[in-house]
């Protein structure tokens, strides 16, 4: 057992405890399926930008990407500047005001009212399933975290977060997860700068701290690493990070834009995005310093990169604020973990659970069911469904330790998928023609051939995410000239060129009308 300062402990226990009290107090206002999936539509843009950032800035960037930054260098901050800040502004200016003004809950259902009920049943069993799956790797960086910090063992660590995390998300939904992330994002961001003094401190100050790294890891210093490195070649980062994986995180990422549908008002929801963009641009600074200290102070090689993070609030803050920026980077991983629970028992709710009810069930007996018991359903479905997807994830988290290293294994997860959703989504919303099988088939064997250029062909995750895009939209366009076209009034308001109709549909600053599960197959408005 590693000797913890009791200053440090206490802060720790406390902090736990703090969220276990903010999930019951928020957890009285949660009546419905509403309030628990969007918050009621009553956040505004400030809380949403902080909570995006609080998110995104999670196990794969505070814990991952030090670890990575240790291994390749200032490499990392592509994901950053490259992969992160201008797909933001595309998402705040093109995508976000056609989700929003349609009253969805979740990118599928959005997919759903473009194309048709099998797009929008695939794409949340595919993003609900990955979802699940990322829970236990953002709960394996927790356990790393403790492990290495207090000494406990992993299957502890996993128990504990899981417990206090599932609690505040299980009770009070996305309100709770988004005004928790808004905490913890403040908390992370004087973390940082903790981390970045002290560490600095002890290289000896600022010159010397560049002198070291200059001369003794000099190769860690470049932008852009070679055509033929293995995870990283700069032609793979401009084709698949910039045009392909990071337009599709920031535009078609559940547990990101799940808090922009909850916007008091469409100017909020974009809004939000953009106040999260330019905040963006201090993170790659904040999140990779702490892998060059750990090179630059750490005399011997680190046995897991990804302990490069603890291993520095371990051996160079001092008790108290120790505790402290422990606390920032436990909520930062806890923030990952909330926001994707949240978001998958919204998808598996509405859109795999939703439409299987609405499309499979027995003919003749089709039900009318209140709007009040509707959403008291989906409300404690949302809750179980979040339970077990944490139960899953903590029984999966142990598994995470032999993928070597959390960012990759989450980046080789997204490039399977995402170039395909991608597609369909943009030229969705550019075009009319895209039809609604087109946009199914362009899902399911863009997906195919993915899997075949990373499993069969073993191609790069960079280039198998731009192949597996192309692909796609090539399908997607090929398929107008043997599949039937959209109906004109199914797909109005959901594409540039048309215009949404004024009832119905709230275009200013009040609230979206919510779109309800299972009617997205008759979609009798936009």
């Amino acid at each position: 057992m590693n000797q913890v300062h009791w200053l440090d402990l206490s802060l720790i226990i406390a902090y736990l405890v703090g969220l276990i009290i903010f999930g019951i107090y928020i957890s009285r206002g949660v009546k419905s399926g509403s309030d628990y999936f969007l918050a009621g539509k009553s956040l505004p843009f400030w809380v949403i930008g902080m909570s995006i950032i609080g998110t995104n800035i999670g196990s794969n960037d505070y814990v991952g990407s030090a670890g990575n930054a240790y291994e390749i260098g200032l490499a990392q901050a592509n994901f950053e500047w490259i992969g992160a800040i201008p797909a933001m502004v595309l998402g705040a200016f093109l995508f976000l005001p056609y989700y929003w003004r349609a009253g969805v809950y979740s990118i599928p259902e959005y997919l759903g009212k473009r194309y048709d009920e099998r797009t929008r049943f695939l794409s949340a069993i595919i993003f609900t399933a990955f979802s699940f799956v990322i829970v236990g790797v953002f709960l394996w960086a927790t356990a790393l975290m403790l492990h290495t910090y207090l000494g406990w063992s992993h299957w502890v660590g996993i128990l504990v977060t899981g417990v206090v995390v599932g609690f505040y998300t299980i009770s009070g939904g996305l309100k709770a997860v988004t005004y928790s992330d808004t905490v913890q994002l403040v908390i992370m961001f004087g973390g940082s700068l903790g981390v970045a003094y002290f560490g600095i401190e002890q290289a000896g100050g600022l010159d010397s701290f560049f002198h070291k790294l200059t001369t003794e890891h000099p190769d860690k210093l470049r932008v852009f690493l070679p055509a033929d490195h293995p995870d990283f070649p700069w032609p793979g980062v401009l084709l698949g990070l910039a045009m392909v994986l990071s337009p599709a995180y920031w535009c078609a990422n559940q547990a990101v834009l799940q808090r922009t549908l909850a916007a008091r008002s469409q100017w909020d929801s974009q809004a939000s995005m953009l106040f999260a963009a330019f905040a963006k641009t201090f993170i790659p600074l904040l999140i990779i310093l702490p892998g060059f200290l750990v090179l630059v102070l750490s005399a011997d090689p680190l046995p897991d990169k990804d302990q490069a993070l603890p291993w520095i609030i371990k051996n160079v803050l001092p008790p108290g604020l120790s505790g402290l920026l422990f606390v920032a980077f436990i909520a930062a991983l806890q923030s990952s973990v909330d926001s994707t629970l949240n978001s998958a028992s919204t998808m598996f709710t509405r859109d795999i659970y939703g439409v299987w009810k609405a499309n499979f069930k027995r003919s003749g007996k089709e039900e009318a069911a209140e709007t009040e018991a509707r959403e008291n359903l989906e409300l404690r479905m949302g809750r179980w469904v979040t339970f077990v997807g944490l139960v899953f994830g903590m029984a999966f988290a142990p598994v995470t330790g032999e993928f070597g290293g959390i960012y990759t294994f989450i980046q080789e997860s997204l490039a399977l998928f995402q170039g395909p959703v991608l597609a369909i989504l943009t030229l969705g919303i550019l075009s009319r023609r895209p039809t609604p099988s087109g946009g199914f088939m362009a899902l399911l064997l863009g997906i195919v051939v993915a899997a075949i250029l990373r499993l069969g062909l073993e191609w790069n995750m960079l280039y198998v995410a731009f192949g597996s895009a192309v692909f796609s939209s090539v399908f997607l366009f090929a398929a107008r000239y043997f599949t039937d076209p959209p109906n004109p009034d199914h797909i109005q308001g959901l594409t540039l060129r048309s215009v949404i109709p004024a009832s119905g549909i709230d275009t200013g600053n009040s609230r979206a009308p919510s779109s309800e599960s299972g009617e997205t197959g008759r979609d009798d408005h936009a």
